[in-house]
């Protein structure tokens, strides 16, 4: 079993997700990203799955996809659903951002800057960035 925080991915999802060429590389880092974020671990293990579909070529049935998880079609697709509902407010709040002014140019290519570094492995470069951008004073 794969240990992430107090709960764990089974070990079918773990072996799919390598498969699929998927790693986490640092789950500590994941755990806090996850919590500042607004998916919750199940929603982020069915995107996995569906990034790790994706990346094999394969088709798939949902409830293929829920046996990985070990769930039920029905929660499998609610989970996904919830996700992807969870992403495209997210993102519309930054456009609203933008559109209202509260977020700069700046503040974007900061934002853009600091996932790069994640993605690089930059982790304490990346949190000075973030924060620089969530910790600014609007009123200013």
């Amino acid at each position: 079993m794969y240990y992430w925080k107090e709960t764990y991915m089974k070990k079918i999802l773990i072996d799919f997700l390598r498969r699929s060429g998927l790693r986490i590389p640092d789950p500590k880092l994941l755990e806090e990203l996850l919590k500042e974020s607004h998916l919750t671990r199940p929603q982020v293990e069915t995107l996995l799955i569906e990034l790790g579909v994706a990346n094999l070529g394969l088709k798939l049935s949902v409830e293929e996809k829920a046996r990985l998880r070990g769930v039920s079609k029905g929660a499998y697709a609610r989970t996904k659903r919830q996700a992807i509902d969870n992403i495209r407010k997210s993102i519309y709040t930054i456009m609203l951002l933008r559109f209202l002014g509260i977020f700069g140019d700046e503040a974007l290519a900061s934002i853009l800057e600091a996932s790069e570094l994640l993605v690089m492995g930059k982790i304490d470069d990346a949190v000075t960035i973030l924060r620089s951008v969530t910790l600014c004073d609007v009123t200013r």
